[in-house]
């Protein structure tokens, strides 16, 4: 063999003659992570993710617990991968969604764990796609944070309109990040977490030897303390101009937490009593008020019966409301003749009767109406407990209370980012939430739709006044400071006076935009990833 044919290998860029294409240098190599430890690595952050959320609130956690998801895609083989995730997945959303256990029953309840649990899975596959073609450096980490926000958009609204419940922002009620809120929306917080997480996942690999370009060793700490820095950052960031209304800063609402006794998990029917109790303590905050009010909230089904069909309900409401000289609103379930129902918000007037109704327009799937109900009625008996089927209204929520528009919103709906801008967009200078929390007893998920409520009253620049029959109820400014607070299972009311807001921050200007091109960068660079031929994880070692 002549001296110059193994330079001739050498410069084709590969042992045994291979193309530099098909050839993956040794220092462009991920170390990927063992399966054994990828399912470790998913079972934690799925743990951390869950504390992340209320009642623990230990939002520091939330990029952990995403760095950990990547860190367990971060495999050689897809399977590994898939079990990681499912392994996250499972860790986080059973143990949050454990409320549905509460009307629906054992098996029902792990079912919607385990289907969006898948959501982790699909995003574990997509991100390890890019980590397999294009390592971790900052143009990766961008793509895999805009798939982050692209799976996460995608479970907050399919099926059956979407469960965003556990969406990364509302994580966040706590923390500075929220001070972005209003600048990026939902959708921006769950990109700036993820890529956080990315941040402090690059870093970790390099202190701990597990990649073999770009930062090693000791300058692993640098990914780590950019993160930490934005963190502090967002501390100072200002809110949008904002302006109140001309002439009327603020109006003087009373939320009624009128309470009940635990609603029977069997015949899960409303307790006798609710109405009266939401009388009692609304007589009781008359007696301090006077006619000082401007509202009057009451929560969700706290009538038990339409009071336009019950005379003495009615009248009750009319004398209530002159008493105040200002209108009541309330919640109430209106059957129709075909067997279905509706959820209202009635505004009922010191006139006497009904100055304005609302039709919840997003009930919730197999809790207010059951989707494909002979189908799934096959998995359980239980759909037939949610024996009348709710319609959705079609009408953005906008009650005018005096000369102030009020966004009215009901229960799950606040943890929809796009109904809130809808009534922001509509002229709402408040938004109030009403709510029926008893029907998930001493579960979370009123703790965790409250999160929701101040996050989304940052977010819309808006204040919410959020009204539960049991509680939580409270009141947020529109920068997110609580006015009024009642705690679970308590009797007693939420009474501020409640700051007035006309400015559309630039999250409610940009509306659908946010989420729409963060996922369009995600996609975009996920078929960039594809069209590459080199790899930064090897098929084998």
């Amino acid at each position: 063999m002549s001296p110059a044919a193994p330079a001739s290998r050498a410069r084709s860029g590969g042992s045994g003659g291979r193309p530099r294409s098909r050839a993956v240098a040794e220092h462009d190599r991920l170390i990927p992570t063992p399966w054994q430890l990828s399912l470790v690595l998913g079972a934690a952050g799925g743990a951390g993710m869950l504390l992340a959320f209320p009642p623990y609130d230990l939002w520091f956690l939330l990029p952990l617990a995403i760095a950990a998801l990547t860190a367990a895609a971060m495999t050689r083989r897809a399977l590994a991968a898939i079990a990681g995730s499912l392994a996250w997945g499972l860790a986080f959303f059973v143990p949050l969604t454990a409320w549905a256990n509460t009307y629906a029953g054992t098996m029902p309840w792990i079912a919607l764990g385990v289907f969006q649990a898948l959501f982790p899975v699909l995003f574990a596959l997509l991100a390890r796609t890019v980590l397999v073609r294009r390592g971790l450096g900052i143009g990766s980490g961008i793509v895999i944070a805009a798939l982050w926000v692209g799976v996460e958009t995608l479970r907050s609204h399919t099926p059956w309109g979407g469960l965003p419940w556990g969406a990364t922002a509302f994580a966040l009620s706590q923390s500075p990040l929220l001070n972005l809120g209003p600048w990026i929306g939902t959708a921006g917080l769950s990109f700036l977490c993820a890529l956080l997480a990315l941040l402090v996942l690059r870093g970790v690999l390099a202190l701990a030897s597990r990649s073999r370009t770009g930062l090693g060793g000791i300058g692993g700490l640098a990914p780590i303390a950019v993160s930490v820095t934005v963190v502090a950052a967002c501390l100072v960031v200002p809110h949008p101009a904002n302006p109140a209304p001309e002439g009327r800063p603020s109006i003087r609402v009373a939320g009624i937490q009128g309470n009940m006794e635990p609603i029977d998990p069997v015949a899960f029917t409303m307790p006798e009593g609710v109405f009266e109790n939401h009388l009692a303590v609304s007589q009781e905050v008359l007696a301090e008020e006077g006619q000082g009010l401007d509202l009057m909230v009451w929560p969700e089904d706290s009538t038990s019966v339409d009071p336009r069909e019950d005379l003495w309900r009615g009248e009750q409401l009319t004398r209530l409301a002159q008493e105040a000289d200002a209108p009541i609103m309330v919640g109430t379930q209106t059957p129709t003749q075909d067997g279905r129902r509706y959820n209202y918000s009635l505004l009922w007037s010191p006139d006497g009767g009904v100055a304005y109704q609302y039709a919840k327009r997003h009930p919730v799937p197999f809790g207010e109406y059951i989707p494909a109900r002979d189908l799934f009625r096959l998995v359980t008996d239980k759909v037939d407990l949610v024996s009348s089927d709710m319609i959705a209204g079609d009408e953005v929520g906008i009650a005018e209370v005096g000369p102030t528009r009020a966004g009215v919103l009901i229960c799950f709906e606040i943890a929809y980012e796009s109904l809130v801008q809808d009534v922001v967009d509509d002229g709402a200078e408040l938004i109030v939430v009403q709510s029926n929390n008893a029907l998930f007893g001493d579960s979370d998920e009123a703790i965790q739709q409250l999160a929701e409520a101040r996050v989304l009253a940052v977010v819309s620049g808006r204040s919410v006044v959020h009204v539960s029959t049991v509680g939580h109820s409270a009141i947020y400014s529109p920068e997110g400071r609580q006015l009024a607070y009642a705690g679970h299972w308590e009797q007693g009311s939420v009474v501020a006076d409640v700051p007035l807001r006309t400015g559309l921050t630039p999250a409610v200007r940009a509306g659908w935009w946010i989420p729409l091109g963060i996922s369009a960068l995600g996609a975009a660079g996920l078929l960039a990833a594809l069209s590459r031929g080199r790899r930064a994880i090897a098929r084998r070692p």
